[in-house]
């Protein structure tokens, strides 16, 4: 009995919602080809292809681009990224005596790998021995409320992360509250927010968590809308500078913290100095990225003996060296190939 085909509409939405994230060739091929023989197929506006990664910092983040990730390893081998973790486990264990604050940037576009490199280098045992605590956090969550500060969202899930219960947190935000109250029913002027109150009782509560604690933590998928631009470095000691996001963060006990994001000019702005940026880039070695698609795929990959290069070569066209869209093409368009060593059918 054959196996029902998916539907043109299931596969022209996994393409538009894959071309809203990538910015390679083959996609767009793919939906022309698509369109031609299928009908029309709508996208969002084509000109966001083209949108520089400034203006990722002006806009939310589609959709088809909120993922939560985790720090767990993923469910299938990876491929490619020797020089990555060394460079990673490098900036992570050099002098790991030493009790200086280290941020670092790992940018790039969508699909590159910036965040399986953080989860590969999370979980290696000399890091885990070098750095207690470490924490992972998804700068998207499901949990966070609709109408809750950016910031204040993020800084409660990595106290959540120290094992603060969510009692403390409500009393944090209740105490700000009931502080703001009685002076304006005092009749004394502030100007400081509500919100603004409460920010700085977290990242007072997060610095005294963390002081003295050689701690690591990654924030993964920085975008503007989590208004998480302010650099993370500095050691002002103003008092107007209590809500800035680098109080949260104790100096002098050897700390680090690695942020990625696809936005380069944002990333750059959060660890200060270019050399604290790691550019990640599509692979340019079409083995690994041929490794990557036969695992995808979930059976031996062979290719015709007379043509060793040819469908390896075909693929890194297509995917133009980025990893995800290696994958999503195993799953769009896999290949069938004849165990005797025979043609690649499609």
């Amino acid at each position: 009995m054959e196996q029902p085909k998916k539907s043109t509409s299931e596969i022209d939405e996994r393409l538009a919602t894959i071309k809203l994230a990538f910015d390679v060739k083959w996609l767009s091929e793919k939906q022309s080809e698509s369109s031609s023989k299928h009908g029309n197929m709508s996208t969002n506006d084509d000109s966001s292809e083209t949108r520089d990664s400034s203006s990722i910092s002006k806009r939310r983040r589609p959709k088809a681009n909120c993922v939560e990730t985790r720090s767990e390893l993923p469910d299938h081998p990876i491929h490619g990224f020797v020089n990555e973790v060394l460079f990673l486990k490098n900036f992570l264990l050099k002098r790991k005596d030493s009790e200086e604050f280290k941020t670092l940037a790992i940018v790039g576009k969508y699909g590159v790998g910036k965040t399986t490199l953080c989860q590969v280098v999370f979980n290696d045992e000399d890091v885990k021995q070098a750095y207690l605590p470490r924490i992972w956090v998804s700068m998207y969550s499901k949990e966070t409320e609709e109408d809750e500060d950016p910031k204040i969202a993020v800084v409660k899930r990595i106290l959540r992360s120290l094992g603060v219960e969510d009692e403390m947190l409500k009393h944090i935000k209740t105490d700000a509250e009931e502080e703001k109250r009685s002076k304006d029913e005092a009749g004394e002027r502030e100007e400081e927010t509500v919100k603004e109150k409460e920010l700085s009782r977290f990242l007072y509560a997060l610095h005294t968590n963390l002081i003295g604690k050689k701690y690591m933590i990654v924030l993964d998928d920085v975008w503007g809308d989590n208004e998480w631009d302010q650099r993370l470095d500095e050691e002002k000691k103003i008092q107007q500078e209590k809500t800035h996001l680098s109080c949260g963060f104790p100096k002098g006990f050897g700390g680090r913290v690695i942020v990625t994001s696809r936005d380069e000019r944002l990333g750059k702005k959060i660890v200060g100095e270019e050399e604290n940026v790691l550019r990640l880039f599509p692979r340019s070695d079409a083995e690994s990225v041929w490794e990557i698609y036969s695992d995808a795929v979930g059976a031996p990959m062979k290719v015709n003996p007379r043509y060793p290069g040819r469908f390896k070569q075909e693929l890194m066209d297509k995917s133009c060296g980025v990893p995800l869209a290696a994958r999503m093409l195993a799953k769009i368009e896999p290949v069938k190939v004849d165990e005797t060593g025979g043609d690649v059918e499609k």
